[in-house]
This record gives structure tokens, C-alpha cells and sequence, in this order.
């Protein structure tokens, strides 16, 4: 009797420590937010990479200077490697015929995707951020066309919820704008030179991709990537080579991180992380 006594009172306390695991709630994600509260790093303390990837259509120039072109090869990168990313194209990418099929790759591979605006609204003076160039209705019919393009794929808000603003520039009231529209902004980590791939040879300003890979990991021994929000044009800037584009770079990026020890994550991570916490 005491042996059955026994068994039961085991039973009981293991049956108590499962449904007292069942209730505890996951830890909600650690944000590093800028001066208007758009986050920069996920996580500041895990060994992770947040891979994003913006575009935009230069619809003026038929996509000469801007575009999506880099958007296969970056797939099947991430696809050989088996790593997620995070997609933000703006809402132009998604009219052009040659871009549906990679779009719906972007789905149906277990990306993130959202956009980046519609039409690449620059919202403030770069000189001067405190002076709006565009106004809170004109936001409004931007995001709303870009919504329209993004449900046309069959995403609801609360998929695409996370956005990378036009430019990654911004103030205040384009933030509180974004924010009363139902979005997350998110911004790739301050410091790192991967968005300087637009420039051309024969300007001062131009910042080969070796350049920018040797800053990465400078910034990756100075600062770790814990966390980092990590931005790669998928984008055919004129005046390049293939060699000189920093996605074309990718695989040897994600193998020397996973070196490291790094993982990766995208910002479906993130809203799954939201939710287990709540």
C-alpha cells in the first residue's frame, strides 16, 4: 500500500510540473531600438543574424538603376545553404511580370516577406530630418497600394507586418504615421556599409564590395553580430560586376558566420516569439 501510496503521489507531482510547464510563457524578444523606436537588433544577447534584403523598381528607367534582379540568385543561395531571410521589396517590384514567379519562391520557400513602401517614398531631407518631404495622406496612399500588391499574394497584415521604411530614413511623424498604420519597423543595424553597393567606380563615394565585406567583419570582431539586423541589396546597380555585388557574396557570408557560431532568424521568428509570450 505504501509502494501504490507512493506511485501516485509521483504521478500527481509529475502531472503538476507538466501543466506548470504548459503555463509558463516564453521569454518576449529583447529589441535595441533607435532614437524613434524602430528596432536595429533583435536578441542583443543570442548568437543570431537577421538576414533582410530590400529592392525597388526604378520604373523611370525601366529598372536600369534599380531593381530586383538580384532576387534569384539570392534564393538559391539561401535555398543551398538552407537559411531563411527576411524580404522587403517595394511595392513596384510586385507590378513587374519577370519578378511573380520569384515573389511567389519567396512564399513558397518559408520567407519573410513584406515591402518597403510602394513607390520608395522618400519621407524626410536627408540634410535635415526634421523637415518632411512628404505628407501623412500621401504615406497613407503609398502603404495602401502596397498592401493591395502584398494581399494579391494571398498575405495578411498580420504576416507582413514587419517593415523596413523607404531609404531607412525617417522621422518622428513618419514613424508615428507607419505606427498608427498597424506596422513594426524594423531597421538594419547602424554601422555596416552593405548598403553602399548603389555606388559607381568612377565616384569618390563608390565602396567596392571588398570594401564593405572587410567592414563587415571588422564591425562582426568590434561589436559581435548578435542580433544584427543584416541588409543586402538583392539589386543589379549599373556599373558593377557580378564580382563587385555583395550578394553574390551571400554564401561565403552565411558559412563564415555559422564558423563563428551564428544562426539565423527571420522576423517570422520574431512575431512566433511575440505570440508564445503573450
Amino acid at each position: 500500500m505504501k509502494k501504490i501510496l507512493t506511485s501516485i503521489a509521483v504521478v500527481l507531482a509529475m502531472i503538476s510540473m507538466v501543466a506548470c510547464n504548459c503555463k509558463t510563457k516564453s521569454a518576449a524578444p529583447t529589441f535595441v531600438t533607435d532614437e524613434y523606436g524602430v528596432v536595429e537588433r533583435i536578441n542583443p544577447d543570442e548568437k543570431c543574424v537577421y538576414l533582410v534584403f530590400t529592392a525597388h523598381y526604378s520604373e523611370s528607367d525601366s529598372g536600369y538603376f534599380e531593381n530586383f534582379d538580384g532576387i534569384v540568385p539570392v534564393l538559391n543561395t539561401l535555398k543551398e545553404k538552407d537559411v531563411k531571410g527576411s524580404f522587403f521589396p517595394t511595392g513596384v517590384c510586385f507590378t513587374v511580370d519577370r519578378y511573380q514567379e520569384p515573389i511567389q519562391r519567396i512564399i513558397d520557400e518559408g520567407h519573410y516577406l513584406s515591402a518597403h513602401s510602394f513607390a520608395h517614398l522618400l519621407f524626410v531631407d536627408e540634410s535635415d530630418p526634421t523637415r518632411s518631404l512628404v505628407t501623412a495622406d500621401s504615406i497613407r496612399r503609398d502603404f495602401a497600394r502596397m498592401e493591395q500588391e502584398l494581399e494579391r499574394f494571398g498575405l495578411t497584415k498580420e504576416q507582413y507586418c514587419w517593415l523596413i521604411p523607404p531609404y531607412e530614413t525617417y522621422n518622428q511623424e513618419a514613424v508615428d504615421v507607419m505606427t498608427e498604420l498597424g506596422y513594426r519597423l524594423v531597421n538594419p543595424t547602424g554601422g555596416l556599409l552593405t548598403g553602399m553597393d548603389w555606388t559607381s567606380p568612377d565616384t569618390k563615394i563608390y565602396h567596392s564590395t571588398e570594401m564593405i565585406l572587410d567592414d563587415l567583419w571588422q564591425f562582426e570582431s568590434e561589436n559581435t553580430f548578435n542580433g544584427v539586423v543584416l541588409l543586402i541589396h538583392a539589386m543589379n546597380y549599373p556599373d558593377r560586376t557580378d564580382e563587385d555585388r555583395p550578394y553574390n557574396h551571400l554564401g561565403e557570408i552565411i558559412d563564415r558566420l555559422r564558423e563563428k557560431g551564428y544562426t539565423f532568424k527571420t522576423m517570422f521568428d520574431v512575431i512566433e516569439a511575440e505570440k508564445a509570450a503573450k
